[in-house]
């Protein structure tokens, strides 16, 4: 019996080290300031570059467009300042950040004066990634902790994860860097250096990667709209008109004749969404119709020379809305 005794109270112990051990690990990764950031490089990275420009302490009332990976890729910042005369800051990333994140950024941040468009299109997700949102935040910690506990509980779904996704980037990721180096030399389009404080993808977006030949087989319907994200926008909306915000809602590019819609079906559609929206939309979908040569690796992905033309039809209805043209 005492032999039992003994081995129980040794297994508690050993168990209670092991709990112990497993939770500093994770605090040393993840919380401490001294373990070395692995994402230095990531392009999600990005995110934590617009937080910070939004959360600018004096910064002057800007345009903010926000919404998924169709918002850095079909923004140029620079035409839309010189059409508006005002300055724009982007917020988005890719679809797994999730919208609700961008939102919550946006509640801390914007203020009085601001106006904020968001661009509507399919990836409208609410769920988001708190692996990789986690990893964009990684090298702010205040921040990083402040993400987690707006979702709390969890954290502890993702500790496994997290610990070996970061010990596998911090001890092989120069390695299978230095590999894809060695067989392209071509310039990463999804690295952090290809993008600036504002959320600018300055990384030149030559030509179209995808098909050129167009024919009618994509769709653009009110069902395929996920309305958890369309509720929460709506309640975003309230908090704007509280906060003496503008929010409106553009609609995203589509490649000109790529919709299995007619006119009537489009018109159906617009009716839908402006009768479903508390917040304004900018147009119609037909306004945002571009050519397919002006897409890059995605049908939702600009390349440059597009980004600058999504631009100018985006500013061009801005001021008519705020009826300066």
């Amino acid at each position: 019996m005492k032999r039992f005794v003994l081995f129980l109270l040794k297994f508690i112990i050993v168990l209670g080290l092991a709990y112990g051990a497993y939770h500093a690990l994770f605090w040393f990764l993840w919380q401490s300031e001294i373990c070395p950031d692995a994402y230095d490089h990531a392009y999600q990275k990005a995110l934590l570059l617009q937080y910070q420009a939004l959360a600018e302490e004096g910064r002057e009332p800007e345009v903010i467009v926000f919404g998924s990976s169709y918002v850095p890729f079909g923004i140029d910042v620079s035409v839309m300042e010189e059409e508006l005369d005002r300055p724009v800051q982007i917020l988005g990333i890719e679809a797994g950040i999730g919208i609700p994140v961008l939102v919550d950024i946006l509640h801390e941040t914007a203020k009085p004066g601001d106006t904020i468009v968001y661009m509507l299109g399919k990836s409208n997700w609410y769920n988001e990634d708190f692996m990789v949102i986690s990893a964009a935040l990684e090298s702010d910690k205040e921040r990083l902790a402040h993400y987690w506990s707006l979702r709390e509980g969890t954290l502890d779904g993702y500790r496994n994860k997290m610990i070996w996704r970061k010990l596998y980037a911090l001890f092989a990721g120069d390695l299978v860097e230095i590999v894809r180096s060695g067989i392209s030399s071509n310039k990463q389009v999804y690295s952090l250096d290809s993008f600036d404080e504002k959320g600018n993808m300055t990384v030149l977006r030559e030509g179209t990667l995808i098909g050129t030949e167009v024919s009618p087989t994509d769709t653009l319907c009110f069902e395929d709209m996920e309305l958890e994200t369309m509720d929460m926008l709506n309640e975003f909306a309230f908090w704007c008109e509280e906060q003496n915000i503008t929010f409106v809602i553009a609609y995203s590019m589509t490649i000109d004749g790529s919709l299995i819609e007619t006119e009537k079906e489009l018109a159906q559609y617009h009716e839908q969404m402006t009768d479903y929206m508390n917040a304004d939309i900018l147009g119609v979908p037909q306004d945002y119709f571009l050519p397919v040569e002006y897409f890059y690796n995605h049908t939702a992905h600009l390349n440059s020379e597009g980004a600058a033309a999504y631009s100018e039809i985006l500013s061009e209805k801005l001021l008519e809305y705020e009826g300066i043209r």
